[in-house]
């Protein structure tokens, strides 16, 4: 695992234009422990290749996060308040939300209020939930990830497991004690997340699949957009057909309609906002 860690200034087309700046990453308490972090966590199974990326003063995405099908990984972010921490996922295996716990631990007090919001259910957002709840982070996610977890959590490692056909030894090597439980906040619809003297807007945006949320900070111009948008891939579209289609098409223009300047896809590389008619015209074919 190499933890890289650049710095997101400029966006333009489909990805970003990356300035790596090595004064910044020793000024920067995130960047700085990532970078040293990298020999406790190199190697280890689960994790991944993942980069952390600075969107903005307390703003940080983490792409390249383990996934059981291999590169891209999964992504997830990092928005500090005044008072406040938010994670956006955690990953699909507990060292992953251990890594993401770790990295932003360089700014925390132990006096924040820590939340973590599941843009949905699947596995690969989920799986590292238990480091946070342990740590007494509140959990928001949809009705739907809350009937998942209550209903289907206790199985569902060993369905993931079984599906990718791994020995439990190498399940528990990968994934670790995965630990899944209900959310402490529910949600059906849009919902505003006060962080500190900033917010978050939460935005209820199924079509993947029924539970998603997308969550666009403003202050940033940062969409943290789940598996509502890939980047270097086309959407995964077979949990649905004509009609989610359609209604995924209207949330990526519900989306278009922001003021954007980064989206965090759920997988892939980071993007500017022409990222999402890319995955709109993918959908589009589709019909």
């Amino acid at each position: 695992m190499r933890a890289r860690h650049v710095v997101a200034r400029v966006l333009s087309g489909l990805g970003p234009v990356l300035l790596a700046t090595a004064s910044l990453h020793s000024q920067d308490p995130v960047l700085a422990l990532a970078d040293s972090l990298k020999s406790t966590y190199e190697k280890h199974p689960g994790l991944g290749d993942p980069t952390v990326h600075r969107l903005g003063d307390g703003v940080y995405a983490v792409t390249g996060l383990f996934h059981s099908s291999g590169d891209p990984g999964v992504n997830a972010g990092i928005v500090f308040g005044q008072d406040t921490v938010v994670f956006i996922d955690c990953g699909m295996s507990v060292v992953s939300g251990q890594y993401l716990w770790a990295i932003a631990s360089a700014r925390m007090t132990g006096d924040e209020t820590v939340i973590l919001v599941l843009t949905h259910h699947h596995s690969d957002h989920v799986f590292g939930m238990s480091v946070f709840k342990e740590r007494g982070a509140r959990i928001i996610a949809h009705d739907v990830t809350a009937w998942f977890l209550r209903e289907r959590g206790a199985e569902y490692r060993a369905f993931i497991a079984n599906m990718e056909g791994w020995t439990p030894e190498t399940a528990d090597s990968i994934l670790g004690d995965v630990s899944l439980s209900e959310p402490d906040v529910t949600v059906n619809g849009d919902y505003v997340l006060s962080v500190g003297g900033d917010e978050l807007r939460l935005l209820f945006a199924p079509g993947h699949v029924p539970s998603e949320l997308v969550v666009y900070h403003p202050g940033s111009r940062t969409l943290f957009a789940g598996d509502a948008i890939y980047e270097g891939m086309p959407p995964t579209a077979h949990f649905g057909g004509p009609a989610e289609w359609r209604t995924w098409i209207g949330q990526l223009q519900r989306m278009g309609e922001l003021d954007i300047e980064a989206v965090v896809p759920g997988h892939g590389r980071l993007g500017a906002k022409a990222l999402i008619d890319v995955n709109i015209n993918h959908l589009r074919s589709l019909l």
